[in-house]
């Protein structure tokens, strides 16, 4: 469209062109945001490891709230909560430091509420938590499926095996069907690779 815009005979007007270009530009970043956020939920809609990365974070975030040690499970030693696991998860919603205490005691306060009315706590029952979660699987996972591979053609049999369940997640959740699937997931690996460079310089 951009390309025709240039050479529409019945557009002449070249404030009214860039006004057509600002718009286009528009539904790009929308198109890319939308396919984006489909492949990051489809990267990253392994339930079990959310559920697992959710009962890590909330045994991390109880110990901190009760200012107790977490019994690694590796090595049977008490150690300080993780830190590191608990901001990764939190920064992915924007909860600054000088707020993280507030948010965990927050959540711990969720779930002795729904306890008292004899409900279980599930990660799913809390917006913010559950998009944290899907954005912390979503980085952990781009990485072990190195989208940037997918742009370079480079692919072990490993990767591409997780790389064909995330079509396969994309054909069931969102009605891509099989060359759809292929070339949103490359699409999105180039935009991935270009925000990589970006990031480099």
């Amino acid at each position: 469209m951009e390309g025709g815009l240039s050479h529409h005979s019945l557009i002449s007007d070249e404030e009214l062109k860039k006004e057509y270009r600002e718009l286009l530009n528009v539904v790009r970043e929308e198109y890319e945001d939308i396919l984006k956020s489909e492949v990051q939920r489809a990267i990253s809609a392994d339930e079990d490891a959310i559920r697992r990365l959710a009962a890590n974070y909330i045994e991390n975030v109880r110990a901190y709230t009760q200012r107790e040690k977490v019994r690694n499970k590796y090595t049977g030693r008490d150690e300080e909560p993780d830190e590191r696991l608990m901001r990764s998860i939190e920064e992915k919603i924007d909860i600054p430091d000088s707020r993280k205490d507030d948010f965990r005691q927050e959540i711990m306060n969720y779930i002795g509420a729904l306890s008292l009315d004899g409900k279980k706590f599930d990660y799913n029952t809390n917006a913010r938590l559950h998009k944290a979660l899907e954005l912390k699987l979503f980085e952990d996972q781009r990485d072990t499926i190195k989208l940037k591979n997918v742009v370079s053609g480079v692919i072990d049999d490993e990767t591409q095996a997780k790389i064909d369940v995330v079509k396969q997640r994309l054909i069931k959740y969102f009605g891509y069907n099989e060359q759809s699937a292929t070339d949103v997931l490359n699409y999105v690996a180039s935009i991935f690779a270009r925000g990589d460079v970006k990031s480099e310089d």
